[in-house]
């Protein structure tokens, strides 16, 4: 993690591109009231729904390359509307952690990351300071095929976050292509980050490039 130098302020929307991985999870309500990090203003207003893992690589963006580890527990209430929600989110530059709240309300926090690639296996670290927090270690096949969100009705793919009394929703469109992925490994700090070890894994992706644009979001 870079310090002491000037922070970039980048007002949304963002354009974005790189790759990653995606992990699906069914969550029980008792797994994520007590270890899902949920918020105070959340609490009890988990509606169920696909959980997510995602690790990210960003090749580029409004404030320049960084690494993202997020969770999602699944959907939230937010008056009659239902969205999903990311309770957890580490980054690895201080930029994206300011932007991300500015921008969006997400809660980014600082960390560092490392990744080691051997061919198709890919091993990714997240610590904080010297405490390891998470390892993952995925294992992607050749096969691929195009995505785009244009097909996701924008409901689904909106995003809502509380901050500093007030509520931020965000559509992002991307596209890109996925291929099948093996999650081999989950190593996991509870105490750092949800493990999703204890819900149920549905399947894994690897995204090997994306395109994606962060609107401004709507603030309520």
């Amino acid at each position: 993690m870079m310090k002491n130098k000037p922070l970039i302020e980048a007002p949304a929307p963002w354009s974005l591109m790189g790759h990653g991985y995606v992990v699906l999870v069914r969550f029980d309500p008792g797994f994520v009231a007590d270890q899902g990090f949920v918020p105070e203003p959340l609490k009890g207003l988990f509606s169920g729904g696909f959980g997510t893992i995602m690790y990210v690589d960003y090749l580029s963006s409004d404030v320049g390359p960084y690494k993202e580890l997020l969770f999602i527990p699944g959907l939230f209430a937010f008056g009659r509307k239902r969205y999903y929600s990311i309770t957890k989110i580490y980054v690895s530059t201080e930029d994206s952690v300011v932007n991300g709240r500015n921008n969006w309300g997400i809660p980014k926090e600082l960390s560092d990351f490392e990744v080691i690639r051997d061919q198709r296996t890919e091993i990714i670290r997240m610590s904080r300071g010297n405490r390891p927090c998470v390892e993952l270690h995925f294992r992607s096949l050749p096969c691929s095929l195009p995505v785009t969100t244009a097909l996701i009705p924008a409901g689904l793919r909106t995003l809502a976050h509380h901050h500093d009394g007030r509520t931020y929703l965000t559509t992002p469109r991307a596209r890109g292509v996925v291929s099948p992925a093996h999650l081999t490994h989950a190593l996991i700090d509870g105490s750092a980050f949800p493990d999703f070890n204890l819900g149920r894994i549905l399947c894994s992706v690897s995204i090997p490039h994306f395109f994606m644009t962060f609107p401004r979001a709507r603030i309520l």
